[in-house]
């Protein structure tokens, strides 16, 4: 039978060190009886620091130009690019642009993403194993597939994805892919393969009426899948000054939820677009992200037995 459950939700931490180690530390502040990290756990791109002539690194970060020699002040920076999900990465003149040259840089990339991911979770080894507190991870539409194995590995929680997991009587279903971008992800399916990956799993449940639909895009023109128009060259588009918006997430969630109604959808993807939205007796949630500046959006949604008992949104 489902018992009374606190979830802490967050999502779409974009390789922030500063974010993950907040998702950690929720194990604490918010005493959830389960934690559930949701897709899009790696970072974008390499921050060259390039060496210079008398020992000294120069580079630009964010708008302000570097030139420090090595030492604590460098190690600094190195951490504040690591804390916006960008992976630091001392190197000579030149040296990236010809690693881009010979087809060696995505691969350097992976690597330093393996490299981080697999420390992120050993500490949560140290941090989530001794307060017993359980935890799913799950990869985004923006994370290469490769990175799997380093959650299956993961010494402490669950790679969650594809398969039915439980927590004291609710069922999680867990699908980290996206429908089609624009951007071209690494992880993307049509709404007709969205739709029977996410049927085929409720197929499986025992009582879908208390069960947990961790899915990382959100449900299609839910008011929590509104994103910037972008043109064909993936530029913003804007009309009287003002951004325009428009509903990028799936119909194909949309319409699982709609007809398999489990109790709570927990979704992330679309940074701009939090918020709490019904379909019909599902509460669907996108806690947002503002991984970029530091900051952790998440949910804590408290299910009791066969309603949900409270929820809200929370930020640190």
């Amino acid at each position: 039978m489902a018992k009374r459950v606190r979830i802490y939700f967050a999502t779409d931490v974009h390789g922030s060190e500063k974010c993950f180690r907040k998702f950690l530390n929720g194990g604490r502040v918010y005493q959830p009886d389960v934690m559930i990290l949701g897709g899009d756990v790696a970072g974008k791109a390499i921050q060259s620091i390039q060496r210079a002539p008398g020992g000294r690194y120069v580079f630009s970060f964010r708008g302000v130009r570097y030139d420090l020699e090595e030492g604590e002040e460098l190690e600094r920076v190195e951490q504040l690019i690591a804390d916006h999900g960008y992976y630091p990465r001392r190197s000579d003149p030149g040296e990236l642009d010809a690693l881009e040259r010979e087809g060696a840089l995505d691969a350097l990339f992976l690597e330093m993403m393996r490299d981080r991911l697999a420390r992120w979770m050993e500490l949560a080894d140290e941090r989530l194993r001794p307060l017993g507190r359980p935890v799913y991870w799950m990869l985004g539409n923006d994370d290469p597939t490769e990175l799997q194995p380093v959650l299956d590995r993961a010494p402490w929680g669950e790679a969650s994805e594809g398969h039915i997991a439980h927590i004291d009587g609710h069922e999680v279903v867990s699908l980290g892919y996206s429908n089609i971008t624009p951007f071209k992800s690494h992880r993307e399916l049509t709404e007709d393969q969205i739709r029977d990956r996410l049927t085929e799993l409720a197929g499986r449940l025992d009582d879908p009426s208390s069960a947990v639909f961790n899915v990382h895009v959100p449900p299609f023109d839910s008011g929590l899948d509104e994103a910037p128009v972008v043109d064909e060259s993936l530029q913003v588009q804007a009309s009287i000054g003002q951004v325009r918006f428009q509903p990028v997430g799936s119909t194909a969630v949309r319409e699982v939820l709609e007809q398999v109604q489990p109790l709570v959808g927990l979704h992330g993807h679309i940074h701009e677009s939090a918020g709490f939205r019904k379909l019909g007796r599902t509460l669907a949630v996108n806690p947002g992200s503002d991984y970029n500046m530091g900051a952790l959006n998440g949910a804590i949604v408290t299910l009791d037995r066969d309603k949900v008992k409270s929820h809200q949104l929370v930020r640190g």
